[in-house]
């Protein structure tokens, strides 16, 4: 969990928040500060995070921002989750391969 997540929760959160630590991976909404971009569930005037983005620590220095888009939803009361992943694309060396000429 980062700094930047909600300090009360509820079973199922208690659960996914055990999940990472289980398997060395962390909850990426939790670990940028965005008040108005946190919530992605709403009903009744209750608004609560319901809707995580997880990697592997160690792929966490990858991430480069986490937010919610409130405006655009897919069902009605759950809004995207977008994560901005900043990834090294490392070039595969070809071998030149050459023929021993015999002198």
């Amino acid at each position: 969990m980062g700094r930047c997540g909600f300090k009360e929760r509820n079973v199922e959160g208690q659960i996914v928040v055990d999940f990472a630590k289980r398997m060395k991976m962390a909850v990426v909404n939790t670990y940028f500060k965005k008040e108005d971009h946190r919530v992605t569930y709403k009903s009744g005037g209750r608004c609560t995070k319901v809707d995580y983005v997880l990697c592997w620590r160690c792929n966490l220095k990858e991430i480069g921002d986490c937010k919610v888009l409130a405006g655009d939803s897919v069902a009605r009361q759950h809004w995207m989750v977008v994560c901005r992943m900043v990834l090294e694309v490392k070039k595969k060396r070809r071998r030149v391969r050459t023929e021993r000429s015999i002198r």
